[in-house]
């Protein structure tokens, strides 16, 4: 007797992906409380920046931010180094993200310190890490980083095109473009039981919303390699969903205003488990995202999902900043959109 064997799937989970979690001079400025102590990092209020976005966090069951800036203390300072207080990241923390991208090419920008400083100051707030590591011992234990979500374990395989140029003092690791290493990562990611592997690299070039050919080269590497999706970061713009791979989320939040800079991606990686305990990518969904800087949608920054206020004009202290949001998300939205 013949016949066919039926999976069925039994639960789904779902992993939210953030862009470019950026801190500009101005962003700062903005944060700093009246009358605080600028030197100090309690004194720097990030509570509007999730707010928008809270329900699709606490809505996933695991969610991770690309943390483009390094936590090197005061004073904290913007592009071209970048220091942020640490209540930012307390303040995501506390959002409910569960994983911080710190492999990309501001991690160095304060040299050795800062990167001590980054270490010391994620462990103390709690939330892991992937990208940096100590030494080669750390790099060795926790790359690629494990999570296990539900029933299943999935591996987060983050590294960067380089670090503008700034060498990674000894004996640091940052994870870099480098294929023999990644493959090393894809590899301890089987050995160590990994269901399902996310590779999250920083690349491309910054303001364009096509790939480059080196992006496109990796990526098909990357699925050579074992990759169940592919989440890039770095040009500050969103470029093509073409799944399993996105090639760029563009920024989350930032102060940059060049055309296609304030609108970025959430992806949402939706992962089906079946009744014999297989599991499977069963697709990306992308939630666009608007960052409004002050006296766009209120007083301060903060993130929108645009299909959620675009019949909201009225709610807008600007209406340029509506009309912005909405055109560009007009023009982009092939970009993520299914054909």
């Amino acid at each position: 007797m013949t016949g066919t064997l039926l999976l069925t799937v039994v639960d789904t989970l779902s992993i939210l992906f953030m862009g470019d979690v950026m801190q500009h001079r101005q962003q700062i400025h903005s944060a700093l409380i009246p009358g605080a102590d600028s030197m100090q990092s309690s004194s720097y209020d990030y509570s509007s920046y999730f707010t928008h976005v809270q329900h699709f966090i606490d809505e996933a069951d695991f969610t991770v931010a690309n943390m483009e800036f390094c936590l090197g203390g005061p004073p904290y300072t913007g592009y071209p180094s970048f220091s942020a207080p640490e209540s930012l990241a307390e303040e995501a923390a506390d959002a409910g993200i569960d994983l911080f991208l710190c492999a990309n090419n501001h991690i160095c920008d304060r040299g050795r310190r800062g990167l001590a400083s980054s270490l010391d100051k994620y462990e103390e707030i709690g939330v892991p890490i992937t990208g940096v590591y100590r030494d080669s011992l750390d790099e060795y234990e926790h790359n690629p980083y494990i999570a296990e979500i539900g029933d299943i374990r999935v591996a987060f395989i983050n590294f960067t095109y380089g670090t503008n140029g700034v060498r990674v003092p000894d004996p640091f690791i940052v994870n870099m473009m480098d294929k023999d290493d990644v493959r090393e990562a894809f590899a301890r990611a089987s050995e160590r039981g990994a269901d399902i592997i996310v590779a999250l690299p920083h690349w491309g070039q910054e303001y364009t919303t096509e790939p480059d050919s080196r992006q496109r080269e990796w990526a098909e590497f990357l699925l050579e390699c074992g990759a169940d999706a592919v989440i890039g970061g770095h040009p500050h713009v969103v470029q093509p969903v073409e799944p399993p791979v996105a090639y760029s989320l563009g920024n989350f939040i930032s102060n940059m205003s060049l055309r296609n800079t304030e609108l970025g991606l959430m992806m949402i990686l939706k992962i089906a488990v079946t009744s014999y305990g297989d599991c499977y990518v069963a697709g990306l969904e992308a939630v666009s995202v608007w960052c409004s800087r002050p006296g766009g949608y209120g007083d301060r920054y903060t993130v929108l999902p645009v299909e959620e206020f675009l019949n909201r004009k009225e709610e807008f202290r600007s209406e340029y900043n509506y009309t912005k949001m909405k055109d560009t998300y007009n023009r982009l939205k092939s970009l993520f959109e299914d054909e």
